[in-house]
């Protein structure tokens, strides 16, 4: 089983939260937190996607249409002044998931999220206070509205209803008639507000909720948002294609015909006619008549949008996840991409020093990057296959194997790929070359593949396990060690043309496997194990670790530090040879699949989403091993590497166009 698959469950909350924005999910986000005061983000830098790939779930621009603030999970609030052509990460004094956010002005704005939280902002996002209230549920969305947008509703767990009168410095809560819960709030004014939530719940207010009316127009699928469009009409959307409208002030609910099943995530209206409405399956839906009939438009790549907002007929912003933000001019028909980078799974990484580096990940994408990973750039593979593990022998010559027996060989650094014969379609999930020609290839039913030909042409080994090989590496030309599932460790002695099974206790999947010397070399997987070896991989001991989550990569580097990531984000450091393990804070929850770890700073972690983040401070004290291949085994000297940049310029990656600004917005 591949750990992309078979962890599949257990992050879809996190994967989901806020993107799919429907009913409960949004809210399940919410609880999701039992890693996030791990996540202070000190020390790390975003890579890509830029600014940042945290799931992002609610964006609100002001009325001149260059002030926003789009939030996110792990505490992610970005703040643009320039339309959204230039965004700013900024942190609050907390560290929770936002859900909801609304900007009144260019210096005032409000956001919402987990454990009540409510932070309000008098210096256009500069610095964040906490506003005062006495709850303590989920909060998911927020509102101002009136002629000075004094007056406000926030909304949230179990039919929770905040209301405020000074603009979102305080609040008092008002009883909703309802425990079912709250995903989003719209208001035309200090009187008229609807609030849309689980279990087809609507409520709305006529007299600025003194008394609130529950309504069903849907059932019982969940809603997801609602927009308010004059004194007595709104429309409302949510799971199964549902939209809903009402003419009488939330009175009566009329279900609106819609050739479409998916699930509606957001909605916004620029005045009483012009309305657009996301869906489960990437389209945007437009309406020019208040909703009563909807066509839909594709956006390429189909991303999950899980925000969107208008700020007049033609200039809108929409989010979703990966850190996806968008713009358009044109009233929705069409969308440019403000946010940057590839948003693709990064399977493996890799780096040829401290400034070059490539990275392969899902439908078989790769990257190079010539200054420390600053700046990704796309290379042509010519596959469609995900790409699950990279290995270069020397500056020039790498390789990168994935599904279908996908095998591509470079030998500029990575500025051009080629094919190699496999002989197989299996999936291949690790790679490890002894010389420039000698190599091994490990993945699923047990299946070994060797090749003294550079690359070119493969032959199978008799590897004699069926369990599904995660990662291989070799200490020196004799002896190297393969794992996989169940706990399976393999062993070679003599070059990799017998391997033997270790007898170990362990039945969790072995994801990834690391030296640091000829002896001591750690092998981490499912459940948070992490394995050490201190006889080059003949006997191996459970070490303890501090967490339960699936580990994905692990480097070992120096002779006493290692560097594991894994599941939610999680990043765990050893700096006297596995004794310990700490919980290193990190910018985000996403799966982390992949690590470079150089020493001190230069540490790079990569995984869902196309998700590449950097050290910015001393990780560790200790140096890294210098490179184990004995000097006997090199058939050609070692090359240095220089900067490469693609020798075959991808014109179109097949992704939303990136936005140009105006003139006068840069």
């Amino acid at each position: 089983m591949r750990k992309n698959n078979s962890i599949a469950g257990s992050t879809c909350a996190r994967t989901a939260s806020f993107v799919c924005a429907v009913g409960c999910l949004a809210l399940f986000s919410l609880f999701a937190l039992s890693a996030a005061a791990q996540r202070t983000g000190q020390g790390w830098v975003w890579q890509n996607p830029l600014p940042q790939g945290n799931p992002l779930s609610s964006i609100h621009f002001a009325r001149d249409k260059r002030s926003g603030i789009a939030v996110g999970t792990d505490n992610t609030i970005l703040r643009t002044k320039n339309g959204g052509f230039v965004w700013e990460i900024r942190r609050s004094p907390l560290d929770v998931n936002f859900a909801g956010a609304f900007v009144k002005d260019e210096r005032n704005a409000v956001i919402v999220g987990a454990r009540g939280t409510i932070l309000y902002s008098t210096n256009g996002g500069d610095d964040w206070k906490a506003a005062t209230h006495d709850g303590r549920d989920h909060l998911s969305g927020v509102v101002l509205a009136g002629d000075a947008m004094t007056t406000g509703w926030a909304v949230g767990t179990y039919g929770r209803i905040l209301n405020t009168a000074d603009g979102g410095v305080t609040w008092t809560e008002q009883k909703s008639e309802t425990t079912d819960h709250l995903v989003h709030v719209a208001a035309y004014s200090d009187k008229f507000a609807v609030a849309v939530g689980s279990n087809g719940t609507i409520v709305s207010t006529r007299d600025g909720g003194a008394e609130w009316t529950r309504s069903s127009p849907c059932g019982s699928s969940a809603m997801n948002g609602v927009a308010v469009i004059s004194n007595e009409a709104a429309v409302a959307i949510g799971n199964s294609g549902c939209l809903a409208r009402t003419d009488d002030g939330g009175i009566s609910w009329q279900r609106i015909p819609i050739i479409n099943r998916s699930d509606m995530l957001s909605i916004a209206f620029s005045g009483a006619e012009f309305g657009s409405v996301t869906d489960s399956n990437g389209l945007v839906w437009l309406t020019a008549d208040g909703g009563k009939m909807w066509l839909p438009f594709n956006v390429r790549t189909n991303p999950r949008l899980a925000s969107i907002h208008f700020a007049d007929g033609f200039t809108g912003w929409a989010v979703g996840e990966n850190g996806l933000i968008l713009r358009t001019d044109d009233s929705g028909y069409s969308w440019q991409r403000l946010s940057e980078g590839g948003r693709e799974d990064i399977n493996d990484l890799a780096f040829l020093n401290d400034s070059l580096g490539v990275a392969a990940g899902s439908n078989g994408r790769i990257w190079i990057t010539n200054d420390e990973g600053r700046m990704w750039l796309p290379v042509i593979s010519n596959t469609r296959s995900n790409l699950n593990a990279i290995h270069f022998f020397d500056g020039q010559k790498g390789w990168i194997v994935g599904a279908n027996g996908t095998i591509l060989r470079t030998i500029n650094g990575g500025a051009s790929w080629g094919p190699g014969i496999s002989g197989t379609t299996d999936e291949l999930l690790g790679v490890h070359f002894l010389t420039d020609r000698i190599g091994f290839a490990v993945g699923a039913g047990g299946l070994i593949l060797k090749t003294t030909t550079a690359g070119a042409y493969w032959e199978k080994i008799v590897s004699g396990s069926s369990a599904w090989l995660e990662d291989i590496e070799f200490i020196d030309d004799m002896t190297g060690v393969a794992v996989g599932d169940n706990g399976t460790i393999l062993v070679t002695k003599d070059g990799g043309n017998v391997w033997s099974l270790i007898r170990t206790n362990v039945k969790d999947n072995l994801y990834s496997v690391s030296f640091n010397s000829e002896s001591h070399g750690f092998a981490v997987g499912a459940g948070g194990i992490v394995l050490k070896t201190e006889d080059g991989g003949l006997s191996w001991q459970d070490m303890e670790s501090p967490i339960t989550s699936n580990l994905f990569a692990v480097s070992a580097a120096g002779r006493n530090s290692a560097i594991a990531v894994g599941e939610r984000g999680v990043v765990l450091v050893t700096e006297n040879g596995g004794t310990d393990w700490k919980i290193q804070g990190n910018l985000t929850g996403k799966v982390m699949q992949a690590i470079v770890y150089r020493g001190g700073r230069n540490v790079w972690i990569a995984g869902r989403g196309g998700a590449i983040l950097k050290r910015t401070e001393q990780l560790a004290p200790s140096g890294i091993a210098e490179p184990r291949i004995p000097p006997s085994l090199r058939s050609i000297p070692r090359i240095r590497p220089a900067p490469r940049t693609p020798l075959f310029t991808v014109t179109d990656d097949g992704d939303i166009p990136a936005a140009v600004p105006p003139k006068d917005n840069n």
